[in-house]
């Protein structure tokens, strides 16, 4: 691996993919780091609240971005819009990533089917290897 997107929100499990790849830098050395935050798209019908869009998009990235500081390991910030599995593996393609790395929420099978899955649409549309690092405690429905 040589340059990774990592994909982040709030949740647990993108806490521990960010500490995957500070894990992996400190063993293996070196990694050009692109944290990637998708929103979705503002619906037509709904008010659509910018400031409070732009909160979540800065709280999400805030975080991971802090820790791969503390630990001294330069990283490049996108915010982007969209679709989030179709946003990862375009940036993935577009920033020229060898490597989507992102957290994953452990859902059985029913429970991904019937709430739909970023990681699993993330692992269809990608052109690149996905790593997905499931969190230590799963997100509770």
């Amino acid at each position: 691996m040589r340059t990774v997107l990592l994909a982040v929100n709030q949740s647990p499990s993108s806490f521990e993919a960010t500490l995957y790849v500070i894990k992996f830098i400190k063993t293996h050395g070196p990694l050009t780091v692109h944290v990637v935050n998708a929103q979705p798209d503002p619906l037509p019908w709904l008010p659509h609240d910018e400031v409070q869009e732009a909160i979540e998009a800065h709280l999400a990235v805030e975080t991971h971005t802090g820790l791969l500081h503390e630990e001294q390991i330069p990283c490049q910030i996108h915010k982007r819009h969209g679709v989030a599995a179709r946003v990862l593996a375009a940036m993935a393609d577009e920033l020229g990533c060898d490597h989507i790395i992102l957290g994953t929420r452990g859902l059985n099978a029913l429970k991904g089917m019937l709430l739909g899955s970023v990681t699993t649409e993330v692992l269809y549309m990608a052109n690149v290897p996905v790593i997905c690092v499931k969190g230590k405690h799963p997100d509770i429905l």
